[in-house]
């Protein structure tokens, strides 16, 4: 999530005069000077000759120490080389040059979600949306999802997603961010119909369709599922999605063949073999307090303990492994609220009974 923030605005001028006078003269203007170096030096930073950035950047402030754009440009320098300190130092000389800079005010906010201090970063946001002369409002509400996002605030970030698309309806990214976000909270429906509008105004790529794909199992419906997975071979048959709907696709089968294995060889109804896990403390869905022990988790990928700011979606993408199929084997309910320390099985109850040891 943090690269995805909008660190910056910067404009960087297609083409750049490199040579400058010897000498100061009297017609030297150093403002211009200073802009010049600075966007040289933004364009050697954008391509990764850090040197050549840095020297181009110290001469920029050579000649316009009062320049709140060349401020903002060394912050963003030490932002990209972590140097953390430095980095606040220039963007709080920016903003104290040019205190009503929105621009700034968003990716000093960006910078310090991304450091969490979440609210210092809101501060800055606010600042910056409520500048009635800025002119990409949805992109700090897009930022603020983001941030909230990543304080597992889902539905704050739901509500900052909206809002940028108030701003800007046909932001693609955002209603991506969007839909997931309704993915992740068991909103299946808003999620189908945000990414619906996002087929409407933005070209299909694979994220968009290994999205699709998600969607369409979390309602199982199996037909959407394969159609969109055949999108994704004939579009992006080399594609890292692709792949994983491959994954997907073949572990379904291979557990849908064992099912049906397990079903034939399964032990007579009443013995004790088909009611081991019933009513058991400490199985899966139940706290990992309890006091029935499993057998080692790291060599034992068919269960999974939840950990902070995990919910069934990611376990799904994580494991390759439908939501459905999750909720079924764990007996959990429609919403992807799932709680820490619980234990969740990664395969279906047929092959559960060898995993609880006495």
């Amino acid at each position: 999530m943090r690269k995805s923030l909008i660190a910056c605005v910067f404009v960087l001028s297609g083409c750049v005069s490199q040579s400058q006078p010897g000498m100061l003269s009297d017609n030297f203007d150093q403002s211009e000077a200073a802009r010049t170096r600075m966007s040289l030096g933004l364009t050697y930073l954008k391509n990764g000759d850090y040197t050549q950035a840095k020297k181009n950047l110290d001469r920029a402030l050579e000649f316009g120490p009062r320049l709140a754009d060349v401020h903002y440009a060394l912050a963003y320098y030490y932002q990209t080389v972590e140097e953390t300190p430095r980095a606040v130092e220039y963007y709080e000389n920016a903003l104290d040059l040019a205190p009503r800079n929105a621009d700034i005010a968003n990716s000093y906010g960006a910078f310090l979600c991304q450091q969490r201090q979440y609210d210092k970063a809101n501060k800055y946001f606010s600042k910056a949306v409520d500048n009635k002369h800025y002119a990409n409002t949805a992109q700090t509400y897009e930022n603020m999802g983001l941030c909230a996002r990543e304080q597992n605030q889902h539905q704050n970030a739901i509500k900052y997603f909206k809002t940028a698309l108030n701003h800007q309806p046909s932001r693609g990214k955002t209603l991506m961010l969007l839909t997931q976000e309704y993915l992740e909270t068991g909103q299946y429906a808003e999620a189908e119909n945000s990414l619906r509008r996002y087929q409407k105004m933005a070209r299909v790529t694979a994220q968009s369709l290994w999205l699709s794909v998600q969607v369409a199992d979390a309602q199982n419906d199996a037909k959407a599922v394969q159609s969109y997975g055949e999108m994704l071979r004939a579009l992006y048959p080399q594609s890292a999605q692709f792949k994983q709907f491959q994954t997907l696709e073949s572990q379904s089968g291979s557990r849908n063949k064992q099912a049906l294995i397990n079903d034939k060889t399964a032990a007579p109804a009443g013995s004790d073999d088909s009611v081991a896990l019933k009513n058991k403390p400490g199985t899966p869905g139940m706290p990992a307090t309890q006091s029935t022990k499993l057998v080692s988790l790291a060599e034992n990928p068919q269960v999974h303990v939840v950990q902070s700011n995990e919910n069934l979606y990611r376990l799904s993408v994580k494991y390759n492994i439908k939501m459905s199929s999750l909720r079924s084997w764990n007996n959990l309910a429609q919403a992807n609220v799932l709680e820490v320390g619980s234990r969740l099985w990664l395969v279906p109850p047929e092959q559960q009974t060898n995993q609880v040891v006495e």
